[in-house]
């Protein structure tokens, strides 16, 4: 079985027609039918449904699909790396970052000042929620994840530095009447409705937070979702007032960001396993750490 047949099944599956297939992959629609026809001869299965009109998969063909296409990405990415260690780079340097707003604004500046100063360490960022990011820094695939501060406080392994103190804030739609306050309280919540983080995928501080202010409002409807993007529509939506970490939060001329009127903070920064000695960590901690102090007001107010 060769990477070349997968790719073409991959996209077959995909698209469905044989010449937008071979047009993705700058081969020829004869080369198509033959990489699909040699990997179904190798497989023993009939992976593809054709007609003069239509291509459909197979039962078969779809839980072969559903099973190889991350294999496919995987190793993609695994030739990609063998190929760049064949170069001038020395190291590699893995980063996990959550993707709130806050990172997509600054990130780039890092990596700028990071990469001119780590010329020989080839940089790896990657995606993932607070258990993913953990779980992946306790067994070192990666080398430093963003996070806040209670994901990673009950592991002694894990290092940490804060970057900054984040504070809780109402997100609305601009016609929400609430919007032309300078505060919102508890109390101003309490017969609104709510858009929530799923507690599932929020870190204990987070869901803990938002537990406390069900409590305090129990005749608020409340709304969960599960990424900024929903959260965010729902809010332009006016279907009700997000509570979240500033440093999360929008820049956008429909959403109005109102401090709440609680003394509750948010350490947010990098963490590192202990036991990895790779000289990048420093040199990532002390170029965050500037251009953060930099960016972000006292108290990580925006």
């Amino acid at each position: 079985m060769y990477i070349r047949q997968l790719e073409c099944f991959v996209q077959l599956c995909e698209t469905l027609n044989f010449n937008t297939t071979a047009e993705l992959l700058y081969i020829s629609q004869p080369a198509v039918s033959h990489q699909i026809k040699t990997l179904e001869e190798e497989l023993g299965l009939k992976l593809f449904i054709r007609s003069k009109r239509d291509v459909s998969l197979t039962p078969a063909g779809l839980s072969f699909y559903n099973d190889i296409k991350d294999i496919l990405t995987k190793t993609n990415l695994a030739i990609a790396k063998a190929r760049n260690y064949s170069k001038d780079f020395k190291s590699n340097f893995s980063i996990c970052c959550e993707g709130n707003l806050l990172e997509l604004e600054l990130l780039p500046c890092i990596l700028n000042e990071f990469t001119a100063e780590n010329a020989y360490s080839q940089l790896y960022i990657k995606h993932g929620d607070y258990k993913e990011s953990r779980n992946a820094l306790l067994s070192q695939k990666h080398d430093i994840i963003f996070t806040v501060e209670e994901n990673i406080m009950d592991y002694p392994e894990i290092h940490y530095e804060q970057l900054i103190w984040g504070r809780f804030v109402c997100v609305l739609s601009s016609s929400n009447p609430l919007s032309l306050n300078s505060t919102i309280s508890l109390k101003h919540l309490q017969e609104e409705s709510l858009i929530l983080l799923d507690p599932i995928k929020s870190p204990p501080e987070m869901s803990r937070f938002q537990n406390e202010i069900q409590l305090f409002c129990p005749n608020a409807t409340t709304y969960y979702c599960d990424s900024s993007v929903i959260c965010y529509t729902m809010i332009k939506g006016n279907m009700g007032i997000a509570v979240m970490p500033d440093f999360v939060c929008p820049n956008d001329s429909k959403v109005k960001v109102i401090p709440l009127d609680i003394p509750y903070r948010i350490s947010y920064g990098i963490a590192w396993n202990a036991s990895n000695s790779k000289s990048e960590i420093r040199s990532f901690l002390k170029t965050a750490k500037a251009i953060y102090e930099k960016s972000v007001p006292p108290a990580g107010v925006l």
